[in-house]
């Protein structure tokens, strides 16, 4: 995706006009890189101004920004000339910025300034980020995940959108909901504890409730509806949409809270998206004999070398870095 298919996405969906898959698209750009977050929360600053106070902090942003495409663009003509190709994508930026300005100005005489304003928390491998909302709900943010959520809620639904993993302290109200959407799944509840892990390039997306009551809807099949008690958990098979409940084992569930990995006789492809969340890598297999490799282990904040020395001792398996990526294979 293009600088230009970029921005335009931004501004899609911060009129709220994007779907579930442009949601995920545009959160793994922002994920990216810590200059892809520092460009989407500066336009977001200049999109949501609602008054003309903000102009000034507003003018900022913006103007921060261009000179960030500034910079770029004189860099890479130090390297060598722009081809059309490239003056049209600095056209297509500049024609972009000028649309966000545009659009300021309707901004501060035409919002509703009743409108909420939207939030997105993203997290890098490794890390985790813990946020209060504005009813008192309490979430961790899981690695390499996004959260999507209004600064006030409607009076009848509180409503957030996940991509990824978290776990939720909900504040109770018995008269407004608290519903958590993914790509696969919508979880509603009134006041409860409870994780959930839409981690994307994961077979399974799964809720498990550790406290309190909640009703889980396949977003494929909104009248099929599941009730969780405390200690079971819901997996929907993203494959073949099967649904499973079971008990769930909470150490397994939090690990990566703590920074703890727990292997139970897991295929090494199953178990790939909790190592590269972690440790920010890509684990790249030679065969499927290789993927399927089942392992039994445990680590608790140790060193990617290690965990990834003790997999492939018990795998009779070796690895080799190039870069952030890990290639995997057969002795």
């Amino acid at each position: 995706m293009d600088e230009r298919d970029i921005y335009l996405l931004i501004t899609r969906y911060l009129q709220n006009q994007t779907n579930t898959e442009e949601n995920e698209i545009l959160a793994d750009w922002i994920t990216a890189s810590q200059e892809n977050e520092q460009t989407f929360e500066e336009i977001k600053l200049a999109w949501q101004a609602t008054a003309l106070p903000k102009a000034v902090e507003t003018g900022g942003a913006l103007s921060r920004l261009k000179v960030r495409i500034s910079e770029e663009t004189k860099e890479q003509a130090h390297i060598k000339k722009l081809n059309p190709l490239n003056w049209g994508m600095v056209a297509a930026s500049i024609a972009m910025i000028s649309l966000i300005s545009i659009g300021l100005l309707y901004l501060f005489y035409k919002q509703d300034s009743s409108q909420p304003v939207i939030h997105v928390l993203v997290t890098r491998a490794g890390e985790v980020k813990n946020i209060t909302l504005v009813d008192g709900t309490k979430i961790s943010l899981g690695p390499k995940s996004s959260l999507t959520y209004p600064d006030t809620f409607s009076s009848t639904e509180r409503g957030i959108h996940l991509v990824g993993q978290a776990y939720f302290e909900v504040s109770k109200n018995p008269h407004k909901p608290f519903t958590v959407s993914t790509a696969e799944l919508r979880v509603k509840v009134l006041g409860t504890h409870f994780n959930v892990d839409a981690t994307r390039n994961q077979v399974l997306t799964t809720v498990s409730l550790f406290e309190g009551k909640v009703e889980v809807n396949p977003t494929h099949d909104s009248e099929d509806t599941y009730t969780l008690r405390p200690g079971q958990e819901l997996s929907l098979d993203r494959n073949n949409l099967r649904v499973f409940q079971r008990s769930l084992d909470s150490l397994n569930v939090l690990g990566w809270m703590t920074k703890t990995l727990i292997f139970r006789n897991d295929k090494l492809s199953e178990a790939a998206s909790k190592i590269e969340n972690m440790y920010g890598v890509k684990l790249i297999f030679s065969d499927q004999d290789t993927a399927d490799t089942r392992i039994y282990a445990q680590f608790n904040g140790d060193a990617l070398d290690d965990v990834l020395t003790i997999i492939c001792a018990s795998g009779n398996l070796r690895y080799r870095k190039q870069g952030n990526k890990i290639y995997i294979n057969e002795r």
